[in-house]
């Protein structure tokens, strides 16, 4: 369905008992859109994604994930409904989370056997698949460390995308890549997005938010300011704070 609501956040609340790092950020994601978020460091981009992914509890809102509920109303559904809402979700993180003592193939089969409980042959037929797609069929008996970080960082896309999610989330993906190597992961981005892989983004590779997602969200302090199309938030922001947020970027 072409407007199908995948994710829905409403009035999400976070408080780590210094003061709520999310006071009441709401928005919804339909299937096939790319949503970037982008804000201040400490403003708590990067914590929604990880009340979305159960790596962090929620202190109040609703959380549906493709009709499903993850939280409503503060309260959690049962830890069957949260482990089926959770298949649903992948995450590539910034420090890629590589296991170091498996090899690139193992990294991206292992998962699908624990997790979606695949016959192992199954599962390394399927990594070899996503390895071959992300360039990286060559390195598939090498270690992490044996890799550049933008390797390390297409093998763990292909490991979230190996278990077929219906929402992949991405926090600040380029962050700890050499400035040379961040174009190679916004690249394997932009085609997911070209896909019409339902993602958010968290980034802070202005010109990527504006050219590729459907809907850019600014976040600061724990409340969204301003939210829109890409290039009216990006090039002609209206809130003051998103302005002199953008300043730092405006060479792109």
């Amino acid at each position: 369905m072409e407007n199908q609501i995948v994710v829905s956040v409403q009035g999400l609340k976070k408080d780590f008992g210094k003061g709520d790092i999310l006071k009441d950020i709401s928005f919804d994601l339909q299937k096939g859109k790319t949503l970037s978020i982008i804000g201040p460091s400490g403003s708590g981009k990067s914590t929604i994604l990880r009340c979305l992914c159960q790596l962090e509890g929620v202190s109040g809102g609703t959380i549906l994930v493709d009709g499903d509920y993850l939280v409503k109303d503060g309260l959690y559904s049962s830890k069957s409904e949260l482990r089926n809402i959770g298949l649903k979700i992948g995450m590539v993180f910034q420090n890629f989370n590589l296991f170091p003592h498996y090899s690139v193939l193992q990294n991206v089969a292992e998962p699908q056997i624990r997790v979606k409980k695949m016959p192992r042959a199954v599962a390394e037929e399927n990594a070899m698949q996503w390895l071959s797609r992300m360039n990286l069929l060559d390195r598939a008996k090498n270690y992490p460390h044996q890799l550049s970080g933008g390797q390390q960082q297409r093998v763990a896309i292909a490991r979230a995308l190996a278990l077929n999610p219906d929402l992949l989330v991405f926090d600040e993906p380029t962050s700890a890549l050499d400035p040379e190597l961040t174009g190679e992961i916004l690249s394997v981005i932009k085609d997911l997005a070209a896909q019409k892989m339902t993602m958010i983004v968290v980034t802070h590779e202005m010109a990527f938010a504006r050219d590729t997602s459907d809907r850019v969200i600014f976040i600061d302090r724990g409340v969204i300011v301003e939210e829109g199309d890409p290039r009216q938030v990006i090039e002609n922001p209206r809130e003051e704070r998103t302005k002199l947020f953008l300043k730092r970027f405006s060479s792109n």
